[in-house]
């Protein structure tokens, strides 16, 4: 039995042979007849291939598919999101290995690579939007052929403000024999352009030198290194020499592929570089790094996104840095890295006379992204005798001296930091305070971040607010702002979560104490903080008001006044009330006798309940009335005011530098309703004017009688007269709301006025005469009516 077994095993075995054999002459004989079926077939791939990238692809494929191929007439552009704008080659050729593709990967696939008159747009804003991978693998490049040609080829990145440009680009890298790279134009984004640019190459091994391409005497490249010798070993070098800024540059880097990750060994060096210039070819704003970099030394190695395997040092010195929010003379840095700790040793800003100081240290993260939760801790001291350079250029110009301390701590996951600020004096716009003292302390959980497969994915992540704790104290002496006088401001503040409280804010001069507190609650959208809840309350204790001004000033107020105010705002509806209270209160010589005010405020509707200004046992203004806070802002409202000798009110116009003359007497009365938005409004207005003076003009009078609403004006009295001359009118307007027609066009509704003026000059004048003197009076009349 076990013979006749091993007998049929071996007819199946020579049976399977036979098979095999078979196939394998079928595919040779597809392999040398049907070629352009295999062509047709990987044009087909790559037609798909393209579609899926949002792009349209025309080319004519020939050649053998294992080994070579060519496409001709190579056109390429986008039909949806894609970086690429355009590639236009006229003729692209690739030899291939595919053996050594399957034995040892991508760096072996490709031996000669020639393209001719190729053209390649790039806009890399146009890209679409793909997820970021929580963790993405960082790998070497592996596109390294044997042998690469190009002839007239052209390369555009679109950019601002100018595109970056290389064109006419010729280059040949034969591993026999030596090559040269010639630019006819070069443009980077910054608008520096250069033209027939050309270096010498050579690419032994797959091992490329590009030496001496000179774009100035300033930019000199004297030698780039990219060596893909030992790619198959995973292992990339580089090193790079060049002159730029008018200083030297020299950078190493020896990059080796492990199982997730990148482990590399970096060395750089400058010298008097001047910083500016690195902008264009690091494709930064123009103003972005500014100075010069006087030493510049880093010695680096670890695995890339591995914080953890650091280790190194980094020294910088830079100078006469000038940008619009910092100006300083010299800067010095200093940190070296070893055993999964990084230590800033010195971080020294001077500017002149100011100088600021850091120094700390880091636990060093396993990823990236944990930075800003590992144990640390920073701290800051400094003194600025000049502030005025300190802040020159900025918004806030300050003059005076102050000092700084500070420290930030992180512990478990959780942030804290105290600063401390000391000044005296510190002159601003308008003002100077005398002496400052102020502290703020602030603390907050680092929230993890969220991703794909963590433990608190973005969909939950915790609003902005959350775990933040923030206090802040100050106390400010010998405050004075233009004619306005206070001899200290304390207060504090602090924050819970999303609370933010005013505990106290306490302004006194002499006697008077003006004292503030709030509440207000942060949104979790910072476009909604106008609608969030908050509460205010203002207490005003002021035996003598006048105290709050410098004793010259025109706008003083003396007397004693009292104001207090309490008013919330919830769901976007305020209440609260006001109210204030002021006896004998003088502004120059103008006197109040007493002057009170109460407000109330509901459901977002404020009620001036009463508001009366008493002059003396005559003269007065009263009003009360209602404004709705929510449109159409609805009001309505009563006002009245007599005045018997309006020299009264001589002190406003003085105040405002106005020196003319006023007398006379003056009744007011007037009541309305309406919408302020819509200018839907109706009401009465009474105005008289008796024995008036202004300037110049003397024996003013004035009778108005008017009343309007959204049908029409009625104006029957409107009468004003001065020494020389009367003028008397009535105005009536009313709305016809009937649709008129003008031809076939309908018409809204329109409105009739009616205006009927009466104009008298009385005027006396001397006119001498050569024979006799004599002397004439002339009245002008001139009557107009006018109806619309």
């Amino acid at each position: 039995m076990a013979e006749h077994d091993q007998g049929e095993a071996r007819r199946h075995g020579r049976l399977w042979r036979r098979v095999l054999a078979g196939l394998a002459i079928c595919v040779a004989l597809l392999i040398i007849f049907h070629r352009p079926i295999l062509v047709a077939v990987g044009r087909q791939i790559a037609l798909r291939y393209a579609a899926k990238q949002h792009l349209k692809i025309d080319f004519r494929l020939e050649g053998n598919p294992f080994s070579h191929l060519t496409a001709r007439n190579f056109h390429a552009f986008p039909t949806g999101p894609s970086p690429i704008e355009s590639i236009d080659i006229d003729q692209l050729y690739v030899d291939y290995d595919l053996l050594g593709f399957a034995r040892h990967g991508l760096s072996r696939l490709f031996e000669n690579v020639e393209a001719r008159s190729a053209r390649i747009v790039l806009n890399p804003s146009k890209a679409p939007l793909r997820t970021r991978p929580p963790r993405p693998q960082l790998k070497l490049p592996r596109f390294f052929p044997e042998r690469v040609r190009l002839k007239n080829a052209t390369l555009v990145v679109r950019n601002q403000p100018e595109d970056f440009v290389a064109e006419g680009v010729d280059l040949d890298l034969d591993p026999r024999h030596p090559g040269e790279l010639r630019v006819e134009q070069l443009q980077l984004p910054s608008g520096d352009s250069w033209s027939r640019v050309s270096g010498q190459t050579s690419y032994t091994n797959k091992n490329l030198i590009l030496r001496d391409l000179i774009l100035s005497d300033q930019e000199q490249l004297r030698l780039l290194n990219v060596d893909a010798s030992r790619i198959d070993a995973n292992v990339l070098t580089l090193n790079l020499n060049c002159i730029i800024g008018g200083g030297q540059l020299s950078a190493s880097a020896g990059l080796s592929e492990t199982q997730s990750s990148l482990n590399a060994k970096v060395n750089l060096a400058a010298e008097k570089v001047r910083a500016e210039s690195l902008n264009r070819f690091l494709v930064l704003p123009e103003d972005y790094l500014s100075g010069e970099i006087e030493r510049l030394a880093l010695n680096a190695a670890g695995v890339i996104d591995a914080p953890r395997t650091w280790s190194g040092t980094l020294s910088l010195d830079v100078s006469d840095v000038d940008r619009p929010e910092i100006h300083f003379d010299r800067g010095i840095l200093e940190i070296s890295a070893e055993q999964g700790r990084a230590v800033l040793r010195s971080a020294d800003i001077v500017q002149d006379v100011n100088n600021f100081h850091f120094w700390g240290g880091i636990e060093l993260p396993d990823k990236i992204g944990n930075f800003g939760r590992t144990p640390s801790g920073f701290e800051i001291a400094g003194t600025a005798p000049d502030l005025e350079r300190l802040t020159a250029g900025t918004p806030v110009a300050l003059t005076g001296s102050a000092q700084f301390t500070g420290r930030i701590d992180i512990v478990n996951a959780e942030i804290t930091a105290a600063l401390g600020v000391a000044a005296e004096p510190v002159g601003f716009s308008g003002g100077m305070i005398d002496k400052l003292n102020c502290t703020l302390r602030a603390s907050k959980v680092i929230e993890a971040a969220g991703g794909p497969g963590s433990a608190t994915p973005a969909t939950t992540r915790k609003p902005w607010f959350a775990d933040l704790r923030t206090a802040m104290d100050f106390d400010l002496t010998g405050i004075r702002y233009r004619d306005y006088i206070v001899d200290s401001a304390e207060g504090s503040l602090n924050g819970s979560d999303d609370t933010l409280g005013l505990d106290r804010l306490n302004l006194r001069r002499n006697q008077n104490e003006l004292n503030v507190r709030g509440r207000y609650r942060l949104p979790a959208e910072v476009g909604k903080f106008a609608s969030q809840p908050a509460e205010v309350d203002v207490a005003l204790n002021a035996p003598e008001a006048g105290d709050f001004w410098v004793a010259d000033s025109p706008q003083r107020v003396s007397g004693p006044l009292q104001l207090a105010s309490q008013i919330q705002w919830k769901q976007g509806i305020a209440s609260g009330q006001i109210w204030a209270f002021g006896a004998n209160l003088r502004m120059r010589d103008l006197v109040f006798r007493q002057l009170s005010t109460q407000c109330s405020i509901s459901n977002s509707i404020i009620y001036l309940n009463d508001f009366s200004a008493t002059l003396n046992d005559t003269d007065f203004v009263n009003a009360t009335g209602t404004l709705n806070l929510r449109r159409p802002h609805h009001y309505s409202g009563k006002v009245s005011a007599n005045i018997a000798n309006l020299s009264t009110l001589q002190p406003l116009l003085r105040a405002s530098g106005n020196q003319n003359e006023l007398a006379g007497a003056v009744r007011l009365s007037w009541e309305g309703s309406g919408d302020a938005q819509t200018f839907k409004n109706s009401g009465q207005l009474k105005l008289a004017l008796e024995k008036g003076r202004y300037g110049n003009l003397q024996s003013l009078r004035a009778n108005v009688d008017a009343s309007y609403s959204p049908e029409g004006l009625d104006v029957p009295i409107i009468f004003f007269a001065t020494s020389n001359m009367d003028f008397q009118a009535i105005a009536r307007t009313k709305a016809d709301m009937r649709p008129q027609r003008l031809g076939r066009r309908a018409c809204p509704a329109t409105t009739i006025c009616e205006l009927r003026v009466r104009l008298y000059f009385h005027s006396i004048y001397l006119e001498e005469s050569r024979d006799q003197g004599c002397s004439h009076s002339v009245v002008w009349q001139s009557v107009c009516d006018i109806s619309i």
